[in-house]
């Protein structure tokens, strides 16, 4: 049971163990595969942009893979300025600032723009998809491509109880973790207590995160509304069509309106 009382923007508190909590993500082989399908559907992709970059891990292996002119933005200031100090480090340094799927304005002719791990799925309302579809077009160049993931219902229902009731440490921070799912409203719900025992009275911190899990053909709809055309629509890691019964889509679409 969450148990604090100190209610949290999402990715705050979390920010400073997001990278313990994930570290069995294979972010090398999730760079790989975004490389292959930024070949397979753009000729020369050159200026890319990671959209809810988080700590910016992904961003980091891209960097390795190609002649790319990188750059990442988060809309928690948090994640951001984590990601920075990873990137900050490189040989060339790659930028990361702060941004939101509803504002890209300081994001302009990309020829790609990614987004993985369910970003997508804290849009709760069909209404901030499109929008967030239309801003992005606004930022790609000629032919650039969006190429997102997003999480299904099949996926919260099968995963649900492996979230559920985990808890942890890391240096001076313990966290409880649990998740439950409502499949009458598509709503996946993470609830963390974070406690740092560096603080005084081992203060604790509750981050309550929500996102909505969305049918493909859902997806579909939306995205058909915007002036992206979806290219293809792929079962997550691989080159092979996605079904109904997917657990994530990697969605790869062009932009139009140039």
């Amino acid at each position: 049971m969450i148990r604090g009382n100190q209610i949290q923007p999402i990715y705050s508190k979390l920010a400073e163990i997001y990278d313990h909590i994930m570290n069995d993500v294979d972010y090398e082989y999730w760079a790989e595969y975004i490389d292959d399908l930024l070949h397979q559907h753009h000729p020369e992709p050159t200026s890319i942009t990671e959209l809810s970059c988080g700590t910016a891990s992904l961003t980091l292996e891209l960097s390795k893979l190609g002649d790319y002119n990188l750059q990442a933005c988060d809309a928690s200031l948090d994640m951001v300025r984590i990601g920075s100090n990873k990137l900050n480090s490189l040989a060339y340094p790659i930028s990361c600032f702060q941004a939101s799927f509803n504002d890209l304005t300081s994001v302009r002719d990309q020829d790609a723009l990614i987004s993985v791990f369910d970003s997508v799925n804290y849009l709760l309302q069909p209404q901030e998809v499109e929008y967030f579809f239309h801003e992005a077009a606004k930022s790609l160049a000629k032919n650039g491509l969006l190429i997102f993931d997003f999480s299904t219902p099949k996926n919260s229902i099968e995963a649900v109880h492996h979230l559920n009731e985990i808890e942890g440490e890391y240096r001076n921070i313990c966290y409880y973790r649990t998740s439950k799912f409502d499949p009458n409203l598509n709503l996946h719900t993470n609830s963390f207590e974070i406690i740092d025992r560096s603080q005084p009275a081992n203060q604790t911190w509750i981050e309550e995160h929500q996102q909505r899990a969305y049918e493909l053909e859902h997806i579909k709809k939306i995205l058909n509304k915007s002036p992206l055309k979806p290219l293809n629509f792929y079962d997550a890691f691989s080159f092979n069509e996605a079904r109904s019964t997917s657990n994530r889509i990697t969605v790869v679409a062009r932009c139009q309106n140039q």
